[in-house]
C-alpha cells in the first residue's frame, strides 16, 4: 500500500466536507413539524457556514502546496455606503 502523500490527504479532506456540507443541506431542507420558529434549521445553516469555511481553508492549503495561490476578492456595491449617502 502506497503512503498517502500531504496533497491526497488534503483532497480526502475536502470531499469529506463537501459530503458534509451536501448531507446537511440535505437535513436542512427537511419539513420539522417540531421547529416552528426555524431554529433547528438556522444552526444546520450556520453548521453549513463553517464547513464552507472549512473547506476554503483545505483548497487554499491545497493551492499553496501546488504553488499556485492566489486571491482575489472582488467587492461590488450597489448602493454607496451610509456615510456617503447622508443623514436625512
Amino acid at each position: 500500500m502506497k503512503a498517502k502523500t500531504v496533497e491526497d490527504m488534503l483532497n480526502d479532506q475536502i470531499a469529506a466536507c463537501v459530503a458534509a456540507t451536501e448531507d446537511c443541506l440535505a437535513h436542512s431542507r427537511l419539513e420539522k413539524p417540531d421547529d416552528a420558529y426555524g431554529a433547528a434549521r438556522h444552526h444546520e445553516l450556520d453548521y453549513v457556514a463553517r464547513l464552507l469555511k472549512a473547506n476554503a481553508r483545505l483548497t487554499d492549503a491545497l493551492a499553496h502546496l501546488r504553488g499556485e495561490s492566489r486571491q482575489t476578492i472582488h467587492v461590488t456595491r450597489e448602493a454607496p455606503p451610509r456615510a456617503e449617502r447622508g443623514r436625512g
